[in-house]
């Protein structure tokens, strides 16, 4: 029922009843075909693809290594309409460690009878179904998310989350699940990954950020202390933060480097406060650019990331108050000596910092996330 992107095709004609036309199974079946496709169309574009109503994912009771999800209608990006009539439980017990994502899915029967034996001219029907699959990447094609958890080993036990804007390892993720008629624009995800040391001014930083593009309805969450190794492809944005000098292994930088290729986008700064560690931080930042086989470019004027959304005429100032850092370019590649998350969580090197300063650093986050979604779409 979809074409090579996945879209319902639109019909461009329908039939016209007059008597003593010959009714054959064909004629039946292109005459319903018509009102099947227009109405996935509108649900399609009326609504957008996500959850209509029902399907909440929530741990069992005690917890266990299962989720209960309740009955629910949803919608696919092809605008096929997907229930389950009955609450059911989903066992996750033999998934790895790692990302998992929850995924409903459309499917039709074969065409068979209603009853038993066929007598003949009986009619065949196709019955509507569904399909509940926890896979450790997305797929391409039409699916609806419901959740999804990173697991810490297999058979974890699955608990419903603390904070619902921060869920921890082994707790249900429920910010990513759409919902239709609600919002067409699909959650962004941002990856914070200490190098090197750890801090959680950063993350806190990258969380001020989603926060106040949330409120200018651009959907943005927060995954801190993400491993390098583990389910990259879900992020719109990984944010690397040294805080001295470190060294990834084959794994790391493997799947770092898959990330860059398959459209992925890293932001990579060192914490400024960190004094001489910070001098550390940056040749191992530049180093592991070097292996990647990147080359860094001045910010120039009219790039992307100066005007869209918001304009700048140079990339705002950061933690440093004077005018020494600076923010360079390579393809997927954003890399700043400015310390934004410092500032976007409102502290810089003379001490708190103004509503003006942390505003700007906020919009230029903003470009940041543009930026990335306009590669992860680009492919």
């Amino acid at each position: 029922m979809t074409n090579s992107n996945g879209l319902p095709p639109l019909p461009t004609r329908r039939i016209k009843a007059m008597d003593g036309m010959a009714v054959t199974a064909e004629v039946w079946e292109e005459a319903h075909q018509y009102h099947y496709q227009h109405q996935a169309l509108h649900a399609r574009y009326g609504h957008g693809a996500g959850v209509l109503s029902g399907l909440e994912v929530v741990a069992s009771d005690p917890a266990d290594s299962a989720v209960f999800i309740r009955p629910g209608v949803a919608l696919d990006a092809a605008g096929q309409v997907i229930v389950l009539a009955e609450a059911l439980s989903y066992d996750i017990a033999g998934a790895n460690e790692g990302p998992l994502y929850l995924l409903l899915t459309y499917s039709e029967s074969l065409p068979r009878p209603q009853t038993s034996p066929l007598t003949e001219g009986a009619p065949m029907f196709v019955h509507s179904e569904f399909g509940i699959d926890a896979v450790t990447t997305l797929p391409q094609g039409q699916y609806v998310e419901l959740a999804r958890l990173r697991r810490s080993k297999r058979g974890a036990v699955v608990y419903n989350a603390r904070s619902a804007a921060a869920p921890a390892v082994d707790e249900l993720d429920l910010r990513f699940r759409r919902q239709a008629g609600l919002s067409f624009s699909a959650p962004a995800a941002l990856a914070v990954a200490p190098l090197g040391g750890r801090s959680d001014k950063h993350a806190r930083g990258a969380a001020h950020l989603a926060q106040a593009l949330r409120a200018g309805g651009h959907p943005v969450w927060v995954d801190d202390n993400v491993p390098l190794n583990q389910g990259l492809s879900a992020y719109t944005l990984v944010y690397l933060v040294a805080y001295n000098s470190f060294t990834l292994n084959a794994a790391e930088m493997n799947a770092l480097y898959a990330y860059l290729q398959g459209g992925g986008t890293v932001l990579a700064e060192s914490c400024r406060r960190e004094g001489p560690a910070a001098a550390a931080a940056d040749g191992a930042l530049t180093e592991l650019f070097a292996s990647l086989g990147l080359r860094l470019e001045d910010l120039t004027a009219g790039h992307d990331l100066l005007t869209t959304p918001a304009l700048f005429a140079n990339a705002p100032a950061g933690f440093e108050t004077d005018s020494s850092a600076a923010v360079r370019v390579a393809p997927g590649l954003i890399y700043s000596t400015a310390d934004y998350g410092c500032l976007w969580q409102g502290e810089r090197r003379s001490g708190a910092a103004g509503r003006e300063a942390i505003r700007s650093a906020h919009e230029f986050g903003g470009n940041l996330l543009a930026l990335a979604e306009a590669r992860r779409r680009q492919g």
